[in-house]
């Protein structure tokens, strides 16, 4: 029994880390791009490769950690990783 209890930790941490990955590559496309929208930003990334609902999770946890939001418009941007809008994306209601 002991193996399994390893592999599973070990593939629970394999998927952290994928998860991990696949949040920087989504803080880097908005870094890289600004704003942009949910249908353009899982193919700039390669969403759909990821396999079933992991672009939705990795999206999520990237607003969950402040490093990408959500305004009111429904497109994604860059944080500054605190959560504020990053000055960098050219953003112009940006109030910093």
């Amino acid at each position: 029994m002991a193996g399994i209890a390893g592999t599973a930790s070990r593939s629970s941490a394999m998927a952290e880390q994928r998860l991990d990955d696949e949040v920087e590559q989504i803080t880097h496309a908005l870094q890289e791009s600004g704003p942009t929208s949910r249908d353009r930003l899982e193919p700039a990334v390669g969403g759909r490769s990821w396999g079933p609902g992991r672009f939705r999770r990795a999206l999520r946890e990237s607003e969950r950690e402040s490093r990408a939001r959500s305004p009111a418009d429904g497109s994604y941007a860059p944080t500054d990783g605190r959560g504020r809008p990053d000055s960098a994306s050219g953003d112009p209601h940006d109030q910093r």
